[in-house]
């Protein structure tokens, strides 16, 4: 049996075989050959029409000699066989392994760049299911760009006769497989007159015109003048190479000379020639060569034979340039509200500045402006400004702050009540130093005493920390070995200021960071340090300021003991020295040091502490089932100590809980930020084991971990908390992974196992399932966590969270299909998020009817509501689209809350 190496060896000969055959398939008359008939004081050279007064005309004459033909076919018949054996699946798998991947992939390499692959058109390409509404379109090739009044016009022919005696009256007749052909511009025909009176090339029969940019065919005449360099022809098909849009013209000039092409009583559709079910006609169309854009007269649209709209003129894109007009619409109908749309407006100021207007109507909140403005004035500089206005909001009421910091909230249906509300975003970003040196700014703001405007309208634009609205100037420094940033970071609070017992994140005025690292020989060293200033504006009933500082060091040194065989052996230790001021900590209320979890008023602190850590991991393998897959077993140990420190005076400026899984049980951070650091004893172990393929992907992994701290736990993360279930736990909790793909099925499972209350704490798990033949798609996911929720009647009261997930994909037929998802809490019996559609989707149109409710918290009235939704979605391709408002995708199963995905990571 010939091994791996002999197939590679073969295939590379076979290749080089083809390439010797494909090398004399076309070539010119050689000198050497007899090329010239006398006829009449003229020659009829192998390249030019001469007379005997030495005059040269435009037009080149070859010849195909008999055996050319039928090598050509060879060539092509090989090349094809090659590409159909390495395409398979088998060969595919193969080539996919990376210690053969160089070698392997060789023949198939090869073969693609000689047969140059298909290639998509940049306006309106074929993609997708297009692909085979649309198959045998010519690819698309960049034009080339050439001279017509210096470039020869070549033909070929199979059989060439005429009377060449005199200039002005020269009639060459060429039959039989005709091409002319001058830069990458060609004209296929069963037979042309040459007319050296008129100096033109007429064809005659089924005619094809092409360049890398169209494809054009009649079976009318198509007349080239060669003094003019112009083309004209009637009653043509014209298709846009790599391109959905093709069409027809009753008449049409190609003006080389001048770079113009124009069509008269023409039409353009995104739909297959034999299926158009739209189509724009248009009396006359021009399109400059080098121009972004054409020009039609007198347009109008039909959806079949039935015209929807007309315009006098139209100015369109034929490149991916940019241009000022309408974008795809937006509409949906809300019960109990009525309609709401929006109407895009593109604005191309200028090569570096453009604006999107966007006027519509929300169906619960009125009249809607939304407008967006781009700018890059340098190279290096970016930004965008972001805003949205609604001029009367019937759901809007205002908490009004007055100058001794009582605070009320307007009446609603009071005439005199101001509804105006408003949005802005300002993003900006600038580089210099080669990059090395960024800059960026985000800044979000609402109206002064708009607390739901974040809830109430679906603004993606925000960037929100704990419901606050991020107003952040970053500036960061980065080299090799080290790198600085700067921050200066608030927020505007979506909370009512009158009530001090409302929490408020800090503002970080600024944070500056600076990291360091390094390696020598076994030795890896790291060091971070961090100043913070943190404050909280108009606190105080006077309206006075805080302020509380944070430094922050953290040198760390590892060293690699040992490295072979999938083995590694490490040792480290870690420094933490933090100090805190603050004296501002006396102003806060009861609740609010509640919130923020110490226990006394302390001015200043100092904690330091260190960490010491040793880990071990091995990797084992062996061949199991078929003996072309592996399976491997990676277990590891850790071992972690840090001693304890009292640390119940600081507050949590930027620290909260983490969600613990497999890999954070090998980390000696139990919290999210530095304001605690956990005492630790602590040995934790684990193992992943995987299941490879032959090609080293894996098709199963599970993991399993479990710490052990051999001291009482502490440090707690709030001392308002009740910590005693956890005080004399020494086992944390198991954590458990599984991820596993089998031909067209997913899995995913994880789970936490408290062994102390013999209970599990949190778990989920999900299956997907994909049949590639049908495109029929569906899945189910589950979650719980305990505690994890609150009731959803009064958004205060504890309950645990218990969720369900089902979505679903299913063709009916080729071109109907329905789909679904419903995402319910089962604890608590009520629905998150439903959406149901049916979709018809064809080659050239689709259109789709979606349905979605989900849940919406009404601040206002502080309780949960449903929002329900429903649109429509109309999509002519590769001409305009109506879309549905509020819902993104209209083709499949993510919801407004939660998107559809693969629910493992394997191969990823």
């Amino acid at each position: 049996m010939k091994t791996r190496k002999d197939k590679i060896a073969l295939a590379t000969l076979s290749i080089a075989v083809g390439m010797a055959l494909c090398s004399p398939a076309y070539s010119d008359p050689q000198p050497s050959q007899n090329t010239s008939q006398e006829q009449a004081g003229s020659v009829v050279k192998g390249s030019y029409v001469e007379t005997a007064n030495s005059a040269k005309y435009d037009v080149q004459t070859k010849l195909l000699g008999p055996t050319d033909i039928p090598r050509i076919e060879q060539t092509a018949n090989f090349s094809t066989k090659t590409m159909e054996k390495m395409s398979t699946p088998a060969a595919e798998e193969y080539i996919l392994n990376r210690n053969y991947a160089d070698s392997s992939t060789f023949p198939m390499r090869l073969i693609k760049k000689l047969n140059q692959p298909w290639t998509a058109a940049p306006k309106s390409p074929i993609t997708g299911m297009a692909a085979t509404c649309f198959y045998g379109v010519p690819a698309y090739k960049a034009p080339q760009k050439f001279d017509p009044h210096t470039t020869p016009i070549t033909v070929t022919s199979d059989k060439v006769s005429g009377d060449i005696a005199q200039k002005d009256k020269q009639i060459l007749t060429y039959s039989g497989k005709v091409e002319i052909v001058q830069g990458d511009r060609k004209i296929q025909s069963e037979k042309a007159t040459y007319s050296g009176e008129k100096k033109t090339l007429t064809t005659e029969g089924n005619t094809t015109m092409s360049s890398g940019e169209y494809t054009t065919t009649t079976k009318e005449p198509v007349e080239l003048d060669l003094d003019k360099k112009t083309v004209k022809g009637t009653q043509t098909t014209y298709q846009l190479n790599g391109s959905v849009l093709n069409g027809d013209a009753e008449e049409y000039v190609f003006d080389n000379a001048q770079g113009k092409k124009i069509l008269k009583r023409a039409t353009l559709s995104g739909c297959p020639a034999d299926k158009r079910s739209w189509h724009m006609y248009s009396s006359s169309v021009e399109v400059d060569d080098g121009d972004s854009f054409g020009s039609a007269w007198n347009d109008v649209f039909f959806v079949g034979k039935v015209p929807v709209f007309y315009t006098p003129y139209a100015n369109f894109p034929v490149t991916n340039k940019r241009k000022t007009g309408l974008l795809p619409a937006s509409v949906e109908y809300k019960s109990g509200y009525g309609f709401g749309y929006e109407l895009p407006i593109y604005l191309n100021l200028a090569p570096n500045y453009d604006a999107t207007i966007t006027p519509g109507r929300d169906p619960e909140h009125g009249a809607k402006y939304d407008g967006e403005i781009r700018y890059m004035p340098f190279e290096n500089f970016t930004g965008s400004i972001i805003g949205t206005y609604l001029p009367n909001d019937p759901k809007f009421t205002r908490v009004v702050t007055t100058t001794n910091g009582t605070a009320y909230t307007e009446n609603s249906d009071s005439t005199s009540s101001d509804r105006k509300r408003w949005f802005l975003n300002l993003k900006d970003r600038v580089t210099f130093l080669e990059r090395d040196l960024v800059f960026t700014l985000d800044y979000s703001k609402v109206r002064e005493g708009d607390y739901t405007y974040l809830s109430d309208i679906s603004q993606k634009d925000a960037a929100v920390t704990d419901s606050s609205l991020v107003q952040s100037l970053r500036g960061v420094y980065d080299q090799d070995k080290y790198d600085v940033s700067v921050e200066l970071r608030k927020y505007q609070n979506m909370y009512s200021t009158s009530s001090f017992n409302t929490y408020k994140p800090f503002a970080m005025l600024p944070q500056i960071k600076l990291r360091g690292y390094d390696t020598y020989n076994r030795f890896t060293y790291r060091t971070e340090a961090e100043l913070t200033r943190f404050s909280v504006e108009k606190y105080t009933s006077d309206n006075k300021n805080l302020y509380m500082n944070r430094m922050h060091l953290q040198p760390s040194l590892k060293y690699n003991a040992f490295d072979s065989y999938g083995t590694t052996v490490d040792f480290g230790a870690t420094g933490f020295l933090t100090h805190y001021d603050q004296s501002d900590l006396k102003y806060f209320s009861t609740a609010y040091q509640q919130r923020l979890g110490y226990a006394n008023v302390q001015d200043s602190i100092t904690r330091s502490t260190y960490l010491l850590e040793a880990k071990a991991k091995t990797t084992l393998e062996r061949k199991v089932l078929d003996m072309n897959h592996t399976q491997t077993l990676e277990p590891e140990v850790k071992y972690m100590y840090i001693p304890y420190r009292d640390q119940r005076n600081i507050p949590l400026y930027d620290t909260t809980s983490r969600y613990d899984e497999y890999y954070t049980l090998f980390s000696p951070m139990r919290y999210a930020g530095i304001d605690r650091i956990a005492n630790l004893n602590t040995i934790t172990a684990g193992f992943t084991t995987r299941l490879l393929d032959s090609h080293d992907r894996e098709n199963m992994r599970f993991s399993l971990a479990q710490g052990y701290n051999m001291d009482k736990q502490r440090v707690h993360l709030n001392e308002y908390y009740d910590n005693s279930q956890y005080e004399s736990r020494h086992r944390t909790p198991i954590e458990a992974n599984f991820d596993a793909e089998y031909k067209s099925l997913n899995y995913h499972a994880q789970a936490q196992y408290d062994p102390e209350v013999k209970e599990f704490y949190a778990y989920n798990a999900g299956i997907h399932y994909t049949n590639k033949m049908t495109g029929f798609k569906t899945g189910i996911s589950y979650r719980y966590l305990k505690n994890g929720n609150y009731l959803v009647e009064d958004g205060r009261t504890i309950k645990d969270l218990s969720q369900i997930g089902l979505t679903a994909s299913l063709p009916l037929s080729p071109y109907w299909t329905l789909f679904g998802a419903s995402y319910r809490d089962l604890e608590q019996n009520y629905n998150i998020d439903t959406k149901v559609g049916i979709r018809y989707d064809e080659c050239c149109y689709s259109i789709a009817l979606v349905y979605e409710d989900y849940l919406k918290y009404d601040w206002t009235k502080n309780r949960h509501e449903n929002d329900r939704v429903i649109g429509l979605n109309i999509e002519f391709k590769g001409f305009y689209t109506v879309n549905i408002r509020k819902i993104s995708d209209v083709r499949g199963t993510n919801t407004h809350y939660l998107p559809d995905v693969i629910p493992n990571n394997l191969n990823r």
